[in-house]
């Protein structure tokens, strides 16, 4: 139940960003949000594993909050830094891009979104949340942004690619290393 709350929590404050920015803010509310937004995401897998309740359907709501909770960060960073992130905007792009072709190959193979919670996605996140506190404290971080684009696409790629091999959508995936040796394993298992 907790680790449910956690997830909704979560979910609470991603609108709170953009409230924050329509009514002209303080930058620090935005900090705040994010550190919420950090100890929830990070106790509610935390929990959830602990009191064996990591079930697929809260994986998936989990993901798909971290979605919206780091969109609307997202939008609002760029939103106070326009001007400053002009050089970025081709790998914005690309980026978004990938992440659309990541969703349309999990809709077209599973009919949904699987919840893989990859390393690389962690790494992402992380990176995301260093970019957006420089945004917030207004000193944009050059190498943090190349981070977020550089592990976002590497991310897009390892779940595309899990994706294509796994026969059904799984959760919990560490990397595509396992997603391709669980693949090969299930290959295996079919032919005996």
């Amino acid at each position: 139940m907790i680790p449910y709350l956690l997830v909704w929590f979560r979910l609470a404050l991603a609108p709170c960003f953009l409230v924050g920015y329509w009514i002209g803010a303080d930058q620090r509310l935005f900090i705040g949000l994010l550190l919420w937004g950090i100890i929830s995401d990070v106790f509610d897998g935390v929990l959830a594993r602990r009191w064996r309740c990591a079930t697929p359907v809260l994986r998936r709501l989990d993901s798909n909050v971290d979605t919206v909770f780091y969109g609307c960060a997202t939008m609002v960073g760029v939103l106070l830094h326009v001007a400053d992130l002009k050089a970025w905007w081709t790998a914005f792009l690309i980026l978004f891009l990938f992440l659309i072709a990541q969703n349309l190959v999990n809709g077209f193979r599973y009919g949904r979104q699987p919840s893989y919670h990859m390393w690389s996605g962690k790494i992402w996140s992380a990176t995301m949340v260093v970019a957006l506190t420089g945004l917030f404290l207004d000193h944009p971080s050059e190498w943090a942004l190349a981070a977020v684009v550089t592990f976002g696409i590497y991310n897009s790629i390892e779940g595309m690619i899990a994706s294509l091999i796994l026969p059904k959508p799984l959760t919990d995936i560490p990397s595509v290393f396992h997603a391709i040796k669980l693949a090969n394993a299930d290959s295996n298992a079919r032919r005996n």
